[in-house]
């Protein structure tokens, strides 16, 4: 027979099908506050500069559990009420007043295109940088010693 008249293999499922007890369908249902998360605020973690000196490999576990946490608390704001909170976010033009090693590495990391960063504020000198694109933000440097983007003190 040619080819044309071959019976198509059929694919084996796996064995099991559903498991019992488990719920199926629009995970939009099974997932509190999913219907409404469109807008709201999420995270990227693709483009993590793991080889600056703004990376999380030398973050304390507690203090990367704190992170989350407010990453987390973050996530029921949309862009607009975020935008709208003066200490936790800023956004600042490129290259601005970021530091040369930031600006180095924005180069290094092919990021150098973009003409603005944006930043939250944990606690004290703590900064989280990435790209704010829609409602996502690609998350970049972790820098706890305030150091991407100094700021000087007024009337000093």
């Amino acid at each position: 027979m040619s080819k044309r008249g071959k019976a198509q293999k059929k694919l084996a499922l796996p064995p099991g099908g559903v498991a019992v007890g488990k719920r199926t369908g629009n995970p939009s249902s099974l997932l509190p506050g999913s219907d409404s998360s469109g807008d709201r605020l999420c995270w990227r973690f693709t483009h993590v500069d793991h080889d600056g000196r703004w990376g999380f490999e030398g973050m304390e576990p507690a203090v990367l559990c704190e992170v989350l946490r407010k990453l987390a608390d973050c996530e029921s704001m949309t862009v607009s009420e975020l935008r709208g909170t003066r200490r936790l976010f800023k956004e600042y033009d490129l290259p601005g007043g970021l530091c040369k090693d930031a600006l180095d590495r924005l180069t290094a990391i092919r990021r150098d295109d973009m003409t603005k960063i944006q930043r939250l504020e944990f606690t004290g000198l703590q900064r989280l940088y990435g790209f704010l694109e829609g409602n996502v933000f690609h998350v970049v440097w972790w820098d706890p010693r305030h150091e991407v983007y100094p700021s000087t003190l007024r009337n000093t």
